[in-house]
């Protein structure tokens, strides 16, 4: 038993996504999830007189290995065929039918509905969701939501570290059945743990997942506020999506002004400000979820859809099962959507799959960790070398990353022998 691992040899490689899972599930209390100040994301912090070094919150950390295959052939009974999507039964385009539900979500309301839904019919006895704080209105608070109310002022993305998993202890804790909403990472260390935790796996029915690409550092938004001219300290509401689509971030100061800035503006501002960790992520689209929604970035709907629409993927037949009930009671609107629109809609999946050979090469040759997964991946095409290297050359010009910086230097060296030695070979034939 002392020799077990700790979640702080995952902190320590740099491995840590910051998802809370580990907090939630520590039989002993001992650890809590702070901001480092360093990175500008969550960390676990461990409490070691309290720590027995049981080793639970590494076996359930997704942080340094997500055996997908394994967890595949586990919940599902098998291994999906689809590199970029994973499993799925069905996959569909909707909405809520509530016409202010959808206009102030991100992306049509259809997470908040199908909660909402959940719970007045009795599938569900409360939501893990996620808000942004009234007392402190750039961080995100994750709770148990017992009433409609509580899942609506959860609506909408936040573009900001949040430790969700952390909020595992209060169903751990409680009696009934509930559904979770988190990021892919979330999803990924709510079925480790269920496989350990049979309590856990019992009082879980829906896990939905909400598609990510990546997130970003609350110094992200902190800069961001900065560069418009907005004092941090006189932010009193902040919102990143809603009131329509696609929506912007609606900040409201303490003097009772209010200001909305687009999504596009504030968007690719933040987009250096992406998590170190969430750069080495695979998983797009919440693979191990039972349902995965996001924007529905379809050129139809782009150009006619003002109030807001999203995909939904259904994996398991649970799933399957709530949206068909919500459908049928039209608490939601569904249509039917073809993968090759889905996959067009969302090719950074794909993208990912493709570019992580090369960032986790790029992270060896600086000599930093990598996580372990066990899953099919796409060999990278040269180009991704090169905007791989544009992109962590920004990242770290802002965040100062050096030894990233001279991984990168080692990755041009490489790419240059590659070239010549391509180019002997070619003058050969």
């Amino acid at each position: 038993m002392q020799d077990k691992s700790t979640i702080e040899t995952v902190v320590k490689r740099k491995l840590c996504t910051g998802c809370g899972t580990c907090a939630g599930i520590c039989p002993q209390d001992a650890l809590d999830m702070i901001v480092d100040t360093k990175s500008s994301c969550y960390i676990p912090l461990l409490n070691r007189d309290r720590c027995t070094r049981c080793g639970l919150c590494y076996e359930v950390c997704p942080g340094h290995s997500v055996d997908f295959e394994g967890l595949n052939a586990a919940l599902f009974g098998d291994i999906p065929e689809d590199i970029a999507l994973g499993r799925y039964l069905g996959c569909y385009v909707g909405h809520a039918t509530d016409e202010d539900v959808r206009y102030n979500s991100a992306s049509g309301g259809l997470v908040s509905s199908l909660l909402a839904f959940a719970l007045e019919e009795g599938l569900i006895d409360g939501a893990l969701v996620t808000r942004m704080r009234s007392d402190d209105p750039l961080k995100p608070e994750t709770f148990i939501a017992r009433t409609r109310a509580d899942i609506l002022s959860a609506a909408g993305s936040k573009y900001c570290p949040a430790a969700a998993g952390a909020a595992l202890k209060e169903i751990l804790r409680s009696d009934g059945r509930f559904a979770i909403v988190g990021l892919p990472c979330h999803i990924q260390g709510v079925r480790k743990a269920e496989q350990h935790i049979a309590s856990l796996k019992e009082r879980i029915r829906y896990r939905i997942s909400i598609a990510c690409s990546l997130d970003y550092s609350f110094r992200g938004t902190r800069r961001f506020l900065e560069s418009i001219g907005v004092p941090v300290d006189a932010v009193t509401r902040l919102q990143y999506r809603g009131r329509g689509w696609p929506g912007g971030m609606m900040i409201r100061l303490k003097d009772g002004a209010e200001r909305t800035i687009p999504l596009a503006d504030y968007y690719n501002a933040l987009s250096p400000y992406s998590l170190r960790r969430c750069t080495l992520c695979s998983d797009m689209l919440g693979e191990l979820s039972d349902l995965t929604c996001g924007d529905a970035w379809i050129p139809e709907i782009m150009r006619a859809d003002q109030t807001g629409s999203s995909f939904v993927v259904s994996r398991t037949p649970e799933g399957e099962e709530l949206l068909e009930r919500a459908a049928s009671k039209e608490a939601v609107e569904l249509s039917g959507l073809g993968l090759p629109e889905l996959l067009a809609s969302q090719g950074h999946a794909l993208f990912k799959k493709r570019k992580l050979k090369a960032r986790m090469r790029l992270f060896k040759l600086a000599g930093q960790s990598v996580p372990s997964y066990q899953q099919r991946l796409l060999d990278p095409i040269r180009g991704d070398y090169t905007h791989m290297m544009k992109f962590y050359a920004a990242r770290c010009a802002l965040c100062g990353d050096h030894r990233i910086l001279g991984g990168l230097f080692r990755a041009v060296r490489w790419l240059k022998r590659l070239r010549t030695n391509h180019a002997r070979a070619a003058t050969s034939r």
